[in-house]
């Protein structure tokens, strides 16, 4: 069904896609450490400080994509698949975005974006759930553009992007 799907959209590429021999397991729910969410060093919890009871499930086997949800408050992605980046790019609405943390970036929105990291064109996505917007006011809660670039910086090492040079 895969392939015919490819197939009508002109998107194949060469060979046919092929499923994977067996599916990871889910990931379990953890809790934030402190001064690590999502298994990354430096992202900013995306709510109230001091508050780290929400639990976060995070999708970090090895591969081109990578993803944490932090329940009720925020979903990350990060995904360097060249078809998925392909096909973001392609779509209607995808324009040049201002720089995220001195990086060149395009994209739907300033939070999701394709940054270029040593080469490899690298989609980020920040997703802000109800209890981040229920919390924006409490004092302690990072705004959104300073999730977003802890997010990037974070996520970004993870995936060989290094600082950018001015």
């Amino acid at each position: 069904m895969a392939n015919n799907a490819a197939d009508r959209a002109g998107c194949r590429g060469n060979g046919a896609l092929v499923p994977p021999g067996a599916l990871a397991a889910a990931p379990e729910p953890q809790r934030p450490e402190e001064g690590v969410v999502c298994d990354l060093a430096g992202l900013a919890f995306p709510g109230p400080q001091g508050r780290g009871a929400a639990e976060e499930i995070v999708q970090n086997a090895p591969g081109p994509t990578w993803a944490c949800d932090v329940s009720g408050y925020a979903t990350y992605a990060v995904t360097q698949e060249p078809r998925i980046v392909a096909g973001i790019r392609s779509s209607p609405g995808y324009v040049e975005q201002p720089r995220v943390t001195g990086r060149q970036v395009s994209g739907f929105d300033p939070h999701h974006v394709v940054a270029d990291c040593a080469g490899t064109p690298t989609y980020f996505s920040l997703e802000l759930g109800q209890k981040y917007h229920d919390a924006v006011d409490t004092p302690g809660t990072p705004r959104i553009q300073e999730l977003f670039d802890t997010f990037v910086e974070a996520a970004g090492k993870r995936f060989g992007c290094s600082a950018p040079t001015s």
